[in-house]
């Protein structure tokens, strides 16, 4: 990430979620897009039918879901969320890595959103929970 824009620059450039309908997907591509931030995305259990309302649900919030098959990604200027558990020989990670888009691991976006909420968060408890 040696190149890494600014927080400012990289919330004005569009994402693409591979995965988008993960449970730790889906709400960071929410709150990108509660940020004003064009957010699209592709997901294999999308591709498959499988949890149909769940799809139905992101689109009607004003997500563009895409096969995933790399169709999705158009531009460099996309920056590319996928787990650390993709491998560069899905179709969307090797069209974002011909086209040299930036990819941030979920925890990295993670990381960046909690650094520029501008709140903090703590939880504490007993027994490490």
């Amino acid at each position: 990430m040696s190149d890494m824009p600014t927080p400012d620059e990289l919330f004005a450039r569009p994402f693409f979620f591979c995965g988008i309908g993960g449970s730790g997907m889906l709400p960071l591509a929410q709150i990108l897009k509660g940020r004003g931030c064009t957010v699209e995305g592709s997901d294999r259990s999308h591709d498959q039918g499988r949890t149909p309302d769940k799809f139905a649900a992101l689109e009607q919030q004003g997500f563009t879901l895409h096969p995933q098959d790399g169709s999705g990604i158009v531009s460099a200027k996309q920056i590319l969320v996928a787990s650390a558990a993709v491998e560069d020989t899905v179709p969307d990670a090797r069209r974002a890595k011909e086209l040299e888009c930036l990819r941030l691991t979920r925890a990295e976006l993670n990381s960046i959103l909690f650094n520029t909420s501008g709140a903090g968060l703590a939880v504490a408890g007993t027994s490490g929970k």
